[in-house]
């Protein structure tokens, strides 16, 4: 049975060393760069990596055409900026080997300014599965915030991997922008109803409360505050360039 890891990176010299070290348990690890211009390709060759050259076409999309090039019976995925822990690795390996189920999911932590967010919205924080079947399993065709289809039985793994998107807070806001713009022609593309400036003051809002208050994030101290702050203003944004590129449809 041959398990190949992938992971999608574009700029990623910072993180790219401890996740793939961290992926060394499989038969392969498979570095699908986007278009880096640091050294990003050149670290992950260093460690044995192979490297493959892809388009990037929104998150979806991509993830499938990476697929299509990988010779596996299992594919492990993570990002860039996550890290598969020893104890996670070791109950993939298990839980694969019994082969009961067609994919696998797994706690994710995530940290902000150097500490493990433990509300806010992130977590618990189960996100699309890190270990399945290829043949039976496709990613949908979202520009961002993709998820997995499984064709079968999904278990939810007891140990967590890591999470270490934010480098610092710069990088935290650029990020949270980048998604805006994404989001915004994928709202366009997908939202029948007129998007106007009273929807985009309401959701900004409505995204704040989430994160703060329902979703617990005062208790996560000043991080929490940033993060509630700043998906508000980034879904602000994502509906205020979603009126302009509604404009542009418009005009034709």
């Amino acid at each position: 049975m041959r398990i190949v890891a992938y992971i999608m990176a574009k700029n990623e010299e910072s993180n790219i060393k401890n996740s793939v070290k961290s992926l060394m348990w499989c038969d392969e690890v498979v570095v699908a760069d986007t278009g880096s211009s640091d050294r990003t390709k050149e670290i992950a060759q260093d460690l044995g990596a192979k490297i493959i050259q892809v388009p990037f076409t929104g998150f979806g999309q991509t993830r499938n055409s990476v697929l299509e090039k990988i010779d596996a019976d299992w594919i492990i995925c993570f990002d860039a900026d996550e890290v598969c822990t020893k104890e996670l690795a070791a109950e993939l390996k298990k839980e694969i080997s019994e082969d009961k189920f067609q994919a696998f999911q797994a706690p994710r932590q995530t940290f902000l300014l150097g500490r493990v967010i433990k509300h806010s919205g992130w977590s618990p924080d189960i996100r699309h599965p890190v270990a399945f079947r290829k043949d039976n399993a496709r990613y949908s065709q979202r520009n961002v915030h993709e998820s997995l289809i499984v064709n079968g039985k999904i278990k939810t793994l007891k140990n967590s991997f890591l999470h270490y998107s934010n480098k610092n807070l710069s990088s935290y806001i650029t990020k949270s922008l980048r998604y805006a713009e994404l989001g915004a022609r994928e709202l366009v593309q997908n939202k029948n109803k007129k998007i106007t400036k009273s929807t985009a003051l309401i959701h900004g809002f409505l995204r704040f409360l989430r994160h703060y208050i329902f979703k617990l994030g005062f208790l996560d101290g000043w991080p929490g505050l940033i993060i509630a702050v700043t998906s508000s203003y980034g879904t602000f944004i994502k509906y205020t360039l979603a009126i302009e590129y509604q404009k542009e449809v418009e005009k034709g």
